[in-house]
């Protein structure tokens, strides 16, 4: 074989089904934080998209974290063994207009959650420096917002819907748990994954 010909057979294997899956696995980069100075120890990340879904693999594991947006700068949110991800439960499930509150799914942005408020005349009492950050993650990592006055976006949460480690919903809220509801809000993911998170919500604000 002449070195055309040799050429040409690389050429076309290169180009075919055959190599692409091992070529994208030899590219395919590692599991990193936002900032991409953090690389995570795992690249085991399951998404789930149903309630269902996170009970069923809760089930099944002995050890995993939940994997947010990924804004953190230190290993506390690392996994050796496996990452679940609630990016696709991001939608806004009620807005009790009565209650003042906005029950979301765990995965959802203050990014996409803001306009949706805001477009209904109601808005949150603080946000997140980004908006893509996640919601569940920010309140359970008590990230602080802005304002010497506010209270952290924890102070916001009126209630959780959390998924144990034996696949278990647990449901908690300001107005019936008490000191239990206070002392989960901002679990560090420790007593399971957030599905949903209620939210108290004010009046725009006016210019």
């Amino acid at each position: 074989m002449n070195k055309r010909s040799f050429l040409k057979v690389c050429s076309s294997l290169i180009s075919s089904h055959f190599l692409a899956p091992l070529l994208t696995w030899a590219v395919a980069e590692k599991l990193k934080n936002w900032a991409g100075n953090l690389e995570y120890s795992t690249e085991n990340l399951y998404s789930a998209q149903t309630l269902d879904q996170v009970q069923e693999f809760l089930k099944k594991q002995s050890s995993l974290k939940v994997l947010g947006t990924r804004h953190c700068f230190n290993k506390i949110a690392d996994s050796k063994r496996q990452f679940i991800s609630l990016k696709d439960m991001d939608q806004v499930i009620a807005l009790d207009t009565a209650a003042r509150t906005v029950t979301v799914g765990g995965g959802l942005t203050y990014g996409h959650l803001s306009p949706y408020l805001d477009g209904k005349g109601w808005a949150l009492h603080n946000l997140a420096s980004l908006p893509h950050i996640s919601i569940a993650g920010a309140c359970s990592t008590a990230t602080h917002g802005s304002g010497e006055e506010n209270g952290n976006l924890a102070t916001a949460v009126a209630g959780l819907e959390i998924v144990n480690a034996v696949g278990e919903v647990v449901q908690l809220s300001r107005l019936k748990n008490g000191q239990e509801f206070l002392g989960a809000v901002v679990g560090l993911g420790a007593l399971g994954v957030i599905t949903k998170i209620t939210l108290d919500i004010q009046p725009t604000f006016q210019m």
